[in-house]
């Protein structure tokens, strides 16, 4: 632990420096951000090893990213270039089949054409360990690639209609069991019409059509495997801008999902994503969530689809301006759906605290923690895990506040991310 700790300290020391000869490259114009983190973790069970499984390992790591991003204006304030990138290594004391690199690549170019059309275009790639311990003790990790484009037609200042909107995306996993069971490919489409007031609030309803293949499944010779399936949502989405000191946010759709050759596992569904902000006091925020969603369950081949239904409250105190403090509480009921039409839940409880202090200009140092425990029906979707973690944050930036949330994955809303891939 005190040679981690060393390698810690001696990493940021020498990194400082050309942080900031790097930002010296930028033009004046263009708005970036730079960033280095540096943790130590102490975890109780980063495999997620369940009671199936026997007791788990705890390990210590030590995990290193590095992350640039950056604004780029084009030919006008509308037309502009995204970019960000993260790269990474992390390395488990005990456990080095959990190795990996952590990869996070967005480009977005956002476009304008005079005032009626608008739009834009890009590329996300994302690759992250295995959260399952199904291959244990082997590890995997999963790699996602996605590109989508938008374009509307604005026909007043307030009014986008219509709002198209293409994307296809592809999961992939490293082990070949995995690849076979869960591998899969998604193209869709999606129409809407938007309303987009002045003071910030805003309305949509739309159309979404989506076919997701998992195009290896056919070597596996098992008859109880579906290869496809088909999503059509109707959704509408709001955004309200209450005062200066609260704001909602919902989105809302109703599923429908049709598989193509088993047709009794149909199912349709409400999806549901909302989040509250309340800006308390000028030193206290609190964030509240409630979510229905389903996902692609890539644990136990043979449930058919899941879903998670789940609530979060995270509080946020600006002790000082050096110094805050956040604590988070997430509970999810996820409910998986057999191919026997069998339902079964499993409860998952998720709270911890971050202490984030900002030691100099372009330093911070976090510790935080978190307990994680899921209690499902069977042994094998039971799991227990403590995680403590004390990191350094080194930056450098343009000094716009926008630029930095390029580097955060949508995956730091409610959950934790091992790799500190989230701020």
């Amino acid at each position: 632990m005190r040679s981690t700790l060393t390698q810690l300290s001696i990493a940021s020391l020498t990194l400082t420096l050309p942080l900031k000869a790097m930002a010296q490259v930028f033009p004046q114009a263009m708005d970036y951000v730079m960033q280095l983190q540096s943790s130590v973790q102490s975890n109780s069970n980063p495999a997620l090893i369940t009671e199936s499984n026997g007791n788990p390992q705890s390990s210590t790591a030590l995990i290193n990213t590095l992350g640039i991003a950056a604004r780029i204006p084009l030919l006008s304030e509308d037309t502009r270039l995204d970019l960000a990138g993260v790269v990474g290594n992390a390395h488990f004391s005990n456990q080095h089949q959990l190795d990996y690199q952590p990869r996070l690549f967005d480009g977005t170019l956002h476009w304008r054409i005079g005032r009626l059309f608008s739009g834009k275009t890009g590329y996300q790639y994302h690759r992250e360990r295995y959260q399952s311990d199904r291959l244990w003790p082997e590890s995997d990790t999963v790699s996602t690639r996605r590109w989508e484009g938008e374009a509307g037609m604005n026909i007043s200042e307030d009014w986008t209609l219509p709002l198209f909107r293409l994307f296809d995306s592809s999961t992939r996993y490293g082990a070949l069991p995995n690849q076979q069971l869960f591998n899969r490919n998604e193209k869709g489409w999606e129409v809407s019409a938007r309303y987009q007031a002045r003071h910030g609030s805003s309305l949509s309803l739309g159309w979404a059509q989506s076919r997701t293949t998992l195009p290896l499944r056919h070597t596996l010779n098992r008859t109880d495997l579906d290869d496809a399936y088909r999503d059509r949502e109707l959704f509408t989405q709001a955004y309200w801008q209450y005062s200066v000191k609260t704001s909602f946010y919902v989105r809302a759709g109703w599923l429908q999902r049709r598989y193509q050759n088993f047709s009794e596992r149909d199912t349709s569904l409400l999806t549901l994503d909302t989040q509250a902000i309340w800006q308390y006091s000028p030193k206290t925020e609190l964030r509240l969530g409630l979510w229905q969603r389903p996902y692609s369950n890539d644990e136990d081949p043979s449930i058919s689809y899941s879903t998670r239904r789940g609530l979060g409250l995270t509080a946020l105190w600006q002790a000082t301006p050096k110094l805050s403090l956040t604590l988070q509480a997430v509970y999810e009921n996820q409910e998986d759906t057999r191919f026997d039409n069998q339902h079964v839940r499993s409860p998952l409880t998720r709270y911890g605290s971050r202490l984030s202090w900002k030691a100099g200009p372009n330093l911070d140092v976090i510790l935080d923690g978190y307990h994680a425990r899921k209690r499902g029906a069977d042994p094998w979707n039971r799991y227990t895990q403590n995680v403590v973690r004390l990191g350094i944050v080194l930056y450098t930036d343009s000094g716009n506040e926008r630029v930095a949330p390029l580097l955060n994955p949508l995956a730091c809303g409610w959950a934790y991310q091992e790799a500190s891939l989230c701020p």
